[in-house]
């Protein structure tokens, strides 16, 4: 599984850097030449898994905007990233009262693994990751990023 998603990944344009993780069986972490950035692991025990997911971290000024809301309109806010991520059939992590960093994970199965379905993930991903990222810039009335605004995309 990992040669394959790797030899993909590659043949699509990506850099691809192996890294290894005590949580994990193998760890890669991949950048596009537009500089999508996507890690793809597979769980100690989950031989039949792979887990793709980006993680995006709010900088200290948005998350500072984000703790001046009032109480309701910020879980109110809140709350509609966490719909919106739903909506867009992706699991999610961190999005807690005042978020630090949001990551957006979906899980691929060796046995409905291919370079489409793959492919098709990541692209969701990327997808939910900039409609968090917008819905944000569109509360504190900014423009939309032209790749991070406000966040930096850890390695």
């Amino acid at each position: 599984m990992k040669q394959r998603i790797t030899d993909w990944l590659i043949g699509q344009g990506w850099s691809v850097k192996h890294e290894e993780t005590p949580e994990t069986n193998w760890a890669i972490v991949a950048e596009s030449r537009k500089h999508v950035k996507v890690n793809v692991r597979q769980p100690v025990g989950r031989a039949d898994q792979a887990v793709i997911f980006t993680t995006i971290q709010l900088d200290d000024e948005t998350r500072q905007r984000i703790m001046r809301l009032s109480e309701g309109e910020r879980e109110g806010f809140l709350w509609d990233i966490r719909f919106q991520l739903l909506h867009m059939g992706v699991e999610f992590e961190g999005i807690a009262d005042v978020p630090e960093r949001i990551t957006v994970v979906l899980a691929v199965y060796a046995d409905g693994l291919t370079k489409d379905s793959f492919f098709q993930r990541v692209s969701q991903i990327h997808s939910a990751t900039f409609a968090a990222i917008w819905m944000v810039a569109r509360k504190f009335a900014q423009p939309p990023p032209e790749r991070t605004m406000g966040f930096e995309v850890p390695e």
